[in-house]
């Protein structure tokens, strides 16, 4: 208020002062015409009614703010024209925008106040996220540069939250060169690492990616069912990759993975599939026998009926004895057909198929035991029924 008054007086005395110099040396002479109508004063008149004017204005403000005659101080309008704006309270409703995805709001409020608070960056990192959110590159590429200068010491965060924004933004190769810089000058941080795993995965550098791995296992960067996923993922491409150059670097390729992973079936299940490409099927037999006597997986019991060795009837005999403990799986009766088949026991495999079919679980898996068994009938001569089968089987991928 003392201040408020202070004010007041200052000015009074301003505008006697100019009433007094401008009415000595020439009073002047102002004509305003606007739509047909005019006004007419001199120039002292005017200074004095301005400053007049702004003085009541001001004065009629503060009433309202301090008397608040119709309970308004809450209200989000009240605020906006009268209260005062306190820039940590601007930066706190610019976050409050940001979090309810107001961005445009959110951006003018915390960029507005950056330069009046303690720490400027913090602002600036706020409102590149709320550009981000509406498509301006511009802008969010304006507040990290102010950012990163006004953070100085910690610009480094600063750089991954830039590699973070242009690989959402598509621009793979700018965020890749970004992190692999900041791989360069402080090593395996977790979001780093996470960000390049993303970014080998999408453009399939699985080697480098490989690399990656140890790394992000030590640092915790994910979870270990996700890491196991990734690590499955990674390894299956490079069996892939190592099959399509021949059996010896097939070979090489699995000695040189963990151990621990090659106990796994996925990983085991890949390789058996690209021995079975290099045509060693006997060794690929061999594996899949082995892990089934230690343990269980409908993914290598459904490699079985795809294996062919030339010993169907040991085949037979490993499946058999595990249909006592799972006799009422789909693939294992699935599987069991196709190896009776390669027996010749027809009345065998019809049986298990019919079974597997009434076991199934997706119509996917109905889908295919139907074509397995249309295949059968078709070669028993029962072509009609064959041909139902196919239809069904038909019927079921369309769904």
């Amino acid at each position: 208020m003392k201040r408020w008054l202070l004010i007041l007086l200052v000015l009074a005395v301003l505008a006697t002062f100019a009433y007094l110099v401008l009415s000595n040396i020439n009073p002047g002479y102002v004509l305003i015409y606007v739509g047909g109508y005019s006004f007419e004063t001199t120039l002292a008149a005017l200074v004095v009614a301005v400053v007049a004017l702004t003085v009541i204005v001001n004065v009629l403000l503060w009433l309202v703010r301090t008397l608040n005659p119709m309970r308004l101080r809450n209200t989000r309008l009240f605020r906006y024209f009268f209260a005062p704006q306190d820039p940590l309270t601007s930066t706190l409703q610019g976050m409050q925008d940001l979090l309810l995805g107001n961005w445009q709001q959110a951006y003018r409020l915390l960029v507005e106040n950056a330069e009046k608070v303690q720490n400027p960056g913090f602002n600036y990192l706020a409102a590149s996220l709320a550009a981000f959110q509406r498509g301006d590159k511009t802008g969010w590429s304006f507040c990290l540069d102010r950012a990163e200068k006004r953070s100085s010491p910690y610009a480094i965060g600063v750089r991954s939250l830039r590699a973070l924004l242009e690989s959402k933004s598509g621009e793979r190769q700018q965020a890749l060169n970004l992190l692999q810089g900041l791989q360069r000058t402080l090593p395996n941080q977790p979001f780093v690492l996470e960000q390049l795993a993303e970014i080998y995965r999408t453009t399939g550098d699985w080697n480098s990616l490989e690399q990656l791995l140890p790394d992000m296992e030590r640092r915790h960067v994910l979870a270990p069912a996700a890491l196991l996923t990734l690590q499955d993922e990674v390894y299956q491409h490079q069996l892939q990759q190592a099959g399509s150059e021949g059996e010896a670097s097939l070979q090489y390729c699995w000695k040189q993975m963990p151990k621990a992973l090659r106990a796994h079936a996925h990983i085991t299940g890949a390789y058996i599939q690209q021995l079975m490409n290099v045509g060693q099927d006997a060794e690929a037999a061999s594996m899949l026998t082995s892990f089934l006597k230690k343990g269980w997986s409908d993914e290598m019991v459904a490699l079985v009926g795809q294996v062919n060795t030339g010993k169907p009837q040991q085949q037979l005999a490993l499946l058999e004895n595990c249909l006592k403990q799972h006799p009422e799986n789909p693939v294992l009766l699935t599987t069991l057909g196709r190896v009776s088949v390669r027996n010749q026991l027809w009345r065998k495999a019809r049986d298990y198929f019919e079974k597997a079919l009434k076991l199934a679980t997706s119509a996917q898996q109905s889908a295919q035991i139907c074509t397995e068994l249309a295949k059968l009938l078709e070669q028993l001569g029962e072509r009609e029924k064959s041909l139902q089968y196919y239809q069904r089987a038909v019927q079921l991928l369309e769904k």
